[in-house]
């Protein structure tokens, strides 16, 4: 898996869709490091773009896949507030 954000909405229903990650540069790392991503890989650059045409909700939280690993990052204000799982 990878590529594309898969998005827990809090009702538990499924949806797929593009959201703005709205992570700072050291949050950005954090994930990238977290998912183990080469430094030069074409996914760190589609995160680092943003992109997104949607505000992710309050207590929304967004996982983000790449091969086999993932991380939660759990949404306050459209900012990003908490990036699990610890390491």
């Amino acid at each position: 898996m990878g590529g594309r954000p898969q998005v827990h909405a809090p009702s538990d229903e499924f949806e797929f869709g593009y959201y703005r990650l709205n992570l700072s540069a050291a949050q950005l790392d954090e994930v990238a490091r977290k998912l183990g991503l080469p430094p030069d890989s074409e996914f760190k650059r589609t995160l680092e773009a943003g992109g997104g045409y949607r505000q992710p909700s309050d207590g929304q939280q967004i996982m983000v896949t790449y091969k086999g690993r993932y991380v939660r990052i759990t949404y306050q204000q459209g900012q990003a507030a908490r990036i699990t799982p610890q390491d």
